[in-house]
């Protein structure tokens, strides 16, 4: 604001107000000087790397750096000085006990009061959390192309067997129909128990459902779960029983 003297002075209180929003922010705020110093430290910083403002303020930034990755900062430092920005940048730091932390980082230019660039804010985020997603839905991906292969793989081997079996196109489409309703209901069986396999009895009654007189079937013994590969194995196997039966 403006003194009555044509004074210009800086609002404490919109000073005090900005303060408070970076120590309060839920991302680390990083001030460091043109050399890559640190300058200032907000608590999102202590509560990620573990260092206190005291312990860090004054020092060079590459503590927070793993050693093989020094070049970053330089690299960073020079765009800096070009008046240019970094924008999230996703990369690798170090917290005070060693251990490592996925970041993505953004790096903006600190002007003084003549437009001179004399540091950088940078501001890190912590995506560890978001990194561990993105494997377990890789490795998601993975076991289902898998999956999908395999059943690809079977339905091909129904399709061979049954064509030997049929004599007439009907017939055929009829068998094969029969078959691919069995494989689905033992990849019912597999969901519900999320690929940890399924009872024997349960596959047993499943199987033997759709061809009616369940009075008649009779199952005991202790309770043994299968295989995955084993429910669709066997699965199949009951289904082929059941229609022999059925004749």
């Amino acid at each position: 604001m403006t003194s009555p003297g044509g004074i210009f002075r800086p609002n404490a209180n919109a000073d005090a107000r900005l303060a408070a929003i970076v120590d309060s922010s839920y991302d680390a705020i990083i001030g460091k000087d043109l050399n890559s110093v640190i300058t200032d430290w907000n608590h999102a910083a202590e509560r990620m790397f573990g260092y206190s403002a005291e312990e860090v303020i004054g020092k060079s930034i590459l503590i927070l750096i793993p050693d093989h990755m020094h070049s970053e900062e330089t690299e960073i430092i020079g765009r800096i000085r070009r008046g240019e920005g970094v924008g999230s940048l996703e990369t690798t730091r170090k917290r005070k006990d060693g251990s490592l932390i996925a970041v993505s980082i953004t790096v903006s230019p600190i002007r003084n009061s003549a437009g001179e660039i004399v540091g950088a804010s940078q501001i890190a985020r912590d995506i560890t959390s978001a990194k561990e997603s993105e494997r377990r839905i890789r490795l998601l991906m993975r076991e289902v192309n898998h999956r999908v292969k395999n059943q690809f793989a079977v339905i091909l081997s129904m399709v061979r067997e049954t064509s030997k079996r049929s004599t007439d196109p009907a017939e055929f489409e009829q068998m094969i129909r029969a078959r691919i309703m069995a494989l689905s209901r033992s990849h019912d069986l597999l969901v519900t128990s999320e690929w940890a396999g399924a009872s024997l009895f349960d596959l047993v009654q499943e199987h033997l459902k759709p061809f009616g007189h369940e009075e008649r079937i009779s199952l005991s013994g202790p309770l043994l779960t299968l295989q995955s590969n084993a429910v669709q194995n066997l699965g199949m196997a009951f289904h082929e029983l059941g229609t022999n039966s059925s004749k």
